[in-house]
């Protein structure tokens, strides 16, 4: 079988092409806001995110059951295979990428040679039906060739998540709120942020991980610790390990509240998971519809603070 090379073994060291920026002070957006639309423009110019976006291997998801019906609705599948392909054969030819992942989306977008003839694309009903050679498709995408005696040794599993943004509220979601004060009472809240990243020194593909922004008043959290996952883009190269502690201060007008809070800097994306799979005398692209959180490649900020007033 043209995946017979790929196992689950343990893991050795690769360079991640990701370059680790380490803490940084919190990004927070000095103006006080009243408007989404000021703050999505604010955003967008800050962590841009474009209408489809793509994420190599298997992405962590916002839904486990996203429907082809709904997928449909976003991205017709047929435009999502081309889109994915066209990703992976730039990924391939990125000279900033390892040369085994860069072999690996190769073979997404060309196939295995000796693996017979590609055959029509299986696009599956929903996120659950993953089947990819005897096993599900999470389990096909983590495979990775450990072997270094082997010629495809650090090659991963051909996988790529390809989406687009369904609706303006998938943007930039609210992942953590400080709480609100009225009148003149003086709002002062110490926000942070940490990231649990995915293993970058293992072979295979750098997913993502998880982001946990912290707010409190100095004594405590507030609202508890809130953790979201997160997605690399296909084409990102920063990332911060996690944002220091600063504080931030802000004092309603009038009868207005205001509040602190933490939006994500990316978008969920509904489409596929794109897979190029083996068959009984073949291979075939299938495409599973599925939702994730991408990240914006262009920061490794994990989140933007925003002082809110409201009415």
């Amino acid at each position: 079988m043209a995946t017979a090379t790929l196992v689950s073994a343990p893991l050795l060291g690769m360079a991640s092409p990701a370059m680790a920026d380490g803490n940084q002070k919190p990004k927070v957006e000095e103006n006080i806001f009243e408007k989404e639309e000021d703050i999505q423009a604010s955003l967008q110019r800050w962590a841009p995110v474009a209408d489809t976006e793509t994420s190599m291997g298997y992405p962590k998801l916002e839904d486990q059951d996203i429907t082809l019906a709904d997928a449909k609705k976003v991205y017709d599948p047929d435009q999502a295979l081309k889109d994915a392909v066209a990703a992976a054969q730039k990924y391939a030819d990125n000279s900033g990428n390892s040369e085994p992942l860069r072999e690996s989306a190769k073979k997404l977008v060309n196939g295995w040679p000796d693996a017979g003839r590609p055959q029509s694309p299986d696009i599956r009903k929903n996120t659950k039906d993953t089947d990819v050679g005897g096993q599900n498709a999470q389990q096909y995408c983590n495979m990775k060739n450990t072997d270094p005696q082997h010629s495809a040794f650090g090659q991963a599993a051909p996988c790529l998540f390809v989406g687009k943004i369904a609706d303006a509220k998938d943007k930039y979601p609210v992942k953590k709120n400080g709480g609100a004060v009225a009148g003149a009472e003086e709002l002062i809240r110490k926000v942070s942020a940490s990231v649990t990243d995915e293993k970058t020194e293992t072979t295979g593909w750098q997913l993502g991980g998880k982001i946990s922004p912290k707010i409190g008043d100095g004594k405590s959290d507030i609202g508890g610790e809130v953790n979201f996952t997160y997605n690399y883009a296909s084409t990102y190269s920063r990332k911060v390990t996690g944002t220091d502690e600063t504080s931030i201060k802000v004092v309603p007008e009038g009868t207005k509240q205001a509040s602190i809070e933490a939006r994500g800097n990316g978008a969920v994306y509904t489409g596929y998971i794109v897979v190029r799979g083996p068959i009984e005398n073949g291979q075939r692209l299938i495409a599973i519809p599925a939702k994730a959180f991408i990240q914006s490649p262009a920061t490794g900020q994990p989140v933007t603070w925003f002082k809110r007033m409201t009415p």
